[in-house]
């Protein structure tokens, strides 16, 4: 079991340069210069993924256990500090090394350029609350929650399998998370007691998850043993009919964007075209899906979508692998 989570890690990390599937230019942003080329890409590097997740999936099943085993708590100091003896390395050293094993590990999405063709029957829609995103990790009878960097932000227990008690020990669990008003809503599944489904598609992913989440009930209480809630994100198909009805619910949360999730697609580290995002007052214009007139307040200065996605990701230096592939096409 030692071996558990950190082959999940090592395979993530195979799978850290990823690449894409999809369909057609979007006719809406045909207006903005480089678009259609984007779109392009975009489209071409989601197939292409979908193709490699064919090809690797068996060769990557084989190192799957490797992101449980190596949880550091206050009891492990001592073991810790021997280890740190016997193969000459500080035990600050050790904790770096642990933080640059959960470094990156998180799949992430890129903004929606192009609308798929197959939206409607091959995409899920996830609604993501304002929050921190976070890796969560439950082994050796405690509860770890990492940032994008890897590094350990919370510990704690909780009813997850493998985060409560030494009872628990011989299990582990590993969800993708944002964490806001003391509830980790879960967008995605990675292990559970033990059993690994970051290999598994998206859409088996979710049965999975909601499933487990329905089994634990008093994974959606606090109590004393457990300090925060556990809920599955809201999601529904990327139907128009089921889109529009989602958008029209009350949440008991503000919502930060819309994920967009291929139901193929496995669980892969770093950036995927697989995985869409757009901000909610982006929906009528892109999708041609109505919101709440309050996701539309505050944004009437933007020309239009691409106005904004072009400031964000000049203000927050981002840049998303499309862009990277045509500077080098350029």
């Amino acid at each position: 079991m030692a071996d558990g989570i950190d082959s999940l890690v090592g395979q993530l990390r195979e799978g850290f340069q990823v690449d894409p599937d999809a369909l057609g230019e979007h006719p809406r942003y045909s207006q903005y210069k480089n678009l259609a080329k984007a779109a392009e890409l975009q489209a071409k590097r989601r197939q292409d993924a979908l193709d490699r997740q064919k090809e690797g999936r068996y060769l990557k099943l084989m190192k799957l256990r490797n992101l449980v085993g190596d949880e550091t708590t206050d009891e492990d100091d001592e073991e810790l500090e021997e280890e740190a003896v016997e193969v000459n390395e500080p035990k600050e050293e050790k904790r770096l090394k642990m933080r640059n094993k959960y470094a990156d590990q998180l799949m992430l999405s890129e903004w929606l350029v192009d609308i798929p063709d197959q939206l409607s029957e091959q995409w899920t829609m996830v609604v993501a609350p304002i929050g921190r995103r976070c890796l969560v990790v439950a082994t050796k009878g405690l509860t770890n929650a990492y940032n994008k960097s890897g590094r350990n932000v919370m510990q704690f227990n909780s009813y997850l399998p493998g985060g409560y008690g030494r009872n628990k020990c011989n299990s582990h669990t590993v969800l993708d998370c944002i964490f806001g008003d003391n509830t980790f809503y879960v967008i995605d599944i990675l292990s559970w007691d033990g059993r690994e489904y970051n290999e598994c598609p998206f859409d088996f992913r979710m049965f999975m998850l909601d499933s487990k989440i329905q089994e634990t009930p008093e994974l959606g209480q606090t109590s004393k043993k457990q300090r925060y809630r556990y809920v599955a994100a809201d999601k529904c198909p990327a139907t128009p009919a089921a889109m529009t009805e989602k958008m029209k619910q009350t949440f008991n949360y503000k919502v930060d964007g819309l994920m967009f999730y291929h139901n193929s697609v496995i669980y892969e580290a770093g950036q995927s075209p697989l995985v869409g995002w757009l901000k909610p007052w982006m929906m009528p214009e892109i999708l041609n899906i109505p919101v709440a007139e309050h996701y539309l307040k505050g944004h009437e200065h933007y020309a239009n979508s691409q106005q904004f996605i072009d400031q964000y990701n000049k203000k927050h230096g981002h840049q998303s692998q499309i862009d990277k592939s045509m500077d080098v096409d350029n």
